[in-house]
């Protein structure tokens, strides 16, 4: 989980322990790392190019034109689900409240 261009203080509820380099923080509720525009270098920089490759993501996702068999699935409740590579569209809020699975490159 990271943030940016704010503080790590914004992650709020997550008991962070910042790591001896302050490059990143861990936490029990977390599974991995927590990043913020604040720690030390070189984690501003990695954020600032991560935010940068998820606008780009996102700009070429939005573009893609969805196979209708991957359109509104479930109704938008996907807990349990294993999404493989393709374009996902819902007309409707998409929730879970269990695991969601990626598989694929």
């Amino acid at each position: 989980i990271g943030v940016s261009p704010i503080a790590a203080t914004a992650m709020t509820g997550f008991s962070l322990a910042a790591d001896s380099s302050n490059t990143f923080s861990t936490s029990t509720q977390i599974k991995g790392k927590a990043y913020a525009a604040d720690y030390a270098p070189p984690t501003p920089s990695k954020m600032t190019t991560a935010i940068s490759d998820m606008e780009t993501a996102y700009t070429d996702a939005a573009g893609r034109i969805s196979d209708e068999s991957n359109r509104n699935i479930k109704s938008g409740l996907i807990s349990g689900m294993t999404f493989t590579a393709g374009v996902y569209k819902w007309d409707s809020d998409v929730m879970f409240s269990a695991d969601i699975y990626i598989k694929g490159s």
